[in-house]
C-alpha cells in the first residue's frame, strides 16, 4: 500500500558548491530557537503571542487580583478590629466587677452603719419610753386626786 515512487538516490538533495559559504549572514543567529511569529509566517496561520494571556484577561486577573487583596485586608481589619474590641469589653468586664465589689462594700458598710444607727434609736426610744411611764407615774400619784385616778388593775 504505501510504496515507493521514486529512487533514493534520484531524490538526495546535492550539496552546495561552495561548503563554506552560507545562505544566511553569519552573525544571523541560526543556532537560536525560532520564535512563534516565524513559526506561524512558515505554517500559513497567525503569530502565537508570547503571554500566555491577552490584554483582556490580564485585566480580569489584574482586577481579581486587587479584589482578592481588598477582601483580604478587609478581613484582615475586621479581625483586628474584633480582637480590639474583645480586649475592651474583657477590660470593661473587669473594671465592672472590680465596681460592683466596691459598690458591695460600700452596701454592707452602709448597712452596719444603719444597723448600728437602729439599734441606738431603738434604745433612745426604750429611755424615752421608760421616763414617759416613770412621769405619768409621778402625774397619777401625786397631781392627780386619788377619786380621779385611775384603778391599774383595770377597769
Amino acid at each position: 500500500m504505501h510504496e515507493r515512487t521514486t529512487d533514493a538516490a534520484e531524490t538526495a538533495v546535492p550539496s552546495p558548491e561552495h561548503q563554506g559559504r552560507s545562505y544566511t549572514p553569519g552573525e544571523s543567529g541560526q543556532d537560536r530557537a525560532m520564535t512563534s511569529a516565524e513559526a506561524g509566517r512558515l505554517t500559513g496561520r497567525p503569530a502565537a503571542s508570547r503571554e500566555p494571556f491577552g490584554r483582556a484577561e490580564r485585566v480580569q486577573l489584574t482586577v481579581l487580583a486587587g479584589m482578592f487583596v481588598l477582601v483580604a485586608a478587609v478581613l484582615s481589619a475586621g479581625a483586628i478590629a474584633f480582637t480590639n474590641l474583645s480586649g475592651q469589653i474583657l477590660d470593661l468586664r473587669a473594671e465592672m466587677r472590680e465596681e460592683i465589689g466596691g459598690l458591695r462594700a460600700d452596701i454592707g458598710g452602709l448597712r452596719a452603719e444603719m444597723h448600728q444607727e437602729i439599734g441606738e434609736l431603738s434604745d433612745r426610744v426604750a429611755r424615752l419610753s421608760d421616763r414617759v411611764t416613770r412621769v405619768e407615774t409621778l402625774i397619777e400619784t401625786h397631781v392627780v386626786p386619788a377619786s380621779s385616778a385611775r384603778d391599774p388593775a383595770g377597769p
